[in-house]
């Protein structure tokens, strides 16, 4: 739906002639939340993002729309015909564990085939510190986009699939600029309702079909 379409369609219940520019406003609000809250499959991307330039880094830089991670980074090894996942770990244990990254002299610092990461300052942390600077790293990520909405917009994000969900944040939101708290909550709830559905038929779509395996009786 384009901006005007949505405003038309938000006004169908939102009888109000006077607040476009609140409404617009709103939408802004209420696709920048979806895009926070959510892992849609209409904003995954897949990407390999460049390695360290120089031994001794240990830092890779996110890309510039990255929003979420999805998954785990794969390291892969062109070279040695390797690739394998690395484990996610907290700043706080990646610190503790590669503590001599910090030494100035290289040759102080324990370098190898990377097999953790963090996530810190927009940027990945990799440990050990590579011993090369050959490998290639794979990340799955949702990306980050904020528009704001206007009459001009072409093309209003999820409203052509989840029109109903966006409509619902949306009049939440100016319910609650009223002070009409009665009617923010109620559209408030069908909006959050309307973001578990996503997130779940997002998850069935993305699960694999292996069988479950029951042991015992």
């Amino acid at each position: 739906m384009t901006g005007t379409e949505f405003l038309a369609y938000v006004k169908r219940v939102f009888k109000r002639t006077d607040k476009d520019t609140e409404i617009y406003e709103a939408v802004t609000d209420t696709i920048a939340d979806m895009r926070l809250q959510l892992k849609s499959e209409d904003y995954k991307e897949e990407a390999y993002i460049a390695g360290i330039v120089t031994l001794g880094e240990y830092k890779i830089a996110l890309p510039s729309d990255f929003k979420h991670i999805v998954g785990d980074i794969t390291i892969v090894d062109n070279a040695g015909g390797d690739f394998r996942t690395l484990t996610k770990i907290s700043k706080q244990t990646y610190d503790e564990k590669y503590g001599d990254r910090l030494y100035t002299a290289i040759g102080d610092v324990n370098t190898g085939y990377p097999t953790e990461y963090c996530i810190y300052a927009e940027q990945i942390y990799i440990g050990p510190v590579p011993d090369a600077t050959t490998y290639k790293y794979y990340i799955n990520y949702t990306t980050e986009d904020y528009v704001e909405i206007s009459g001009s917009t072409t093309s209003v994000p999820f409203t052509d699939r989840y029109r109903a969900i966006v409509r619902a944040g949306t009049l939440s939101e100016m319910y609650q600029g009223l002070e009409a708290f009665e009617e923010a909550n109620y559209w408030r709830s069908s909006y959050v309702d309307g973001l578990v559905k996503i997130n779940k038929t997002d998850v069935q779509n993305i699960a694999d079909s292996d069988a479950v395996a029951y042991n015992g009786i």
